[in-house]
């Protein structure tokens, strides 16, 4: 009886384990793989600088560098703009940096001039209008000359003719493709500023920040920004 009891635990034994032995393996859940970068790709957009000086650093006189304390204009050489109220943008070596911006005809003729700590301006309604076809100077002036001085004057030009009658056909046909419309017509101002104005009220848009950084990247001024809205964009 014994051997038998003994056969029969013994059999019991094996069974479990042959039992265990099926069981599948504990495996650990599979990692979480980091979302894929979006590739940046770099478009060249020629025609947003009608300047000839285009390859040269907005803050750059006859070829030299000014001094690194002087702001920087985030424009063009020559750009254009639709708007006749166009928003202007620079960047100073300090954050609230006071400087005087100033808007003169060609003639020299200061069509506005107002002290700021701001980094733009947006040209005022109750400010000396400006006119479709003409072309003016602006910059801004450190208050303090110990800081580089004033860059050299950029030039803005509103659109007017076949053009302006273009892009107002595309506006009116199309009025959510604004921001595309004036970057297809290489017009500078509105298209930052509009994508701007998208940034500020939905803060990393991921279609304005692709688009202003695409805009940013066609300026030797403006690279530093452009990579800016590229590390934002996911």
């Amino acid at each position: 009886m014994k051997i038998v009891k003994c056969s029969i635990l013994s059999a019991g034994l094996a069974a479990m384990l042959v039992g265990s032995a099926s069981l599948p393996a504990q495996t650990k859940p599979p990692a979480q793989s980091a979302p894929v970068k979006p590739t940046r790709v770099r478009a060249k957009l020629d025609g947003f600088d009608l300047s000839p000086q285009s390859g040269k650093s907005a803050n750059q006189i006859g070829g030299a560098s000014r001094d690194l304390g002087s702001p920087r204009l985030y424009a063009p050489h020559a750009g254009k703009a639709f708007s006749v109220m166009p928003v202007f943008y620079w960047g100073t070596a300090d954050s609230g940096q006071k400087v005087i911006f100033r808007l003169t005809s060609l003639n020299g003729q200061t069509m506005y001039e107002v002290e700021t700590t701001d980094n733009h301006l947006a040209y005022p309604h109750d400010a000396t209008s400006l006119t479709v076809g003409s072309t003016y100077r602006w910059t801004v002036i450190p208050e303090n000359d110990m800081m580089g001085g004033p860059p050299a004057p950029a030039l803005i030009t509103i659109v007017s003719g076949d053009e302006r009658a273009a892009i107002e056909t595309e506006l009116g046909k199309n009025p959510d493709a604004t921001n595309s419309i004036f970057v297809n017509h290489r017009i500078w101002y509105d298209a930052i500023a509009g994508y701007t104005s998208v940034l500020d009220a939905q803060p990393g848009n991921q279609d304005a920040l692709k688009g202003r950084a695409a805009v940013f990247d066609q300026l030797p001024v403006t690279q530093d920004l452009a990579d800016a809205d590229w590390a934002q964009v996911h």
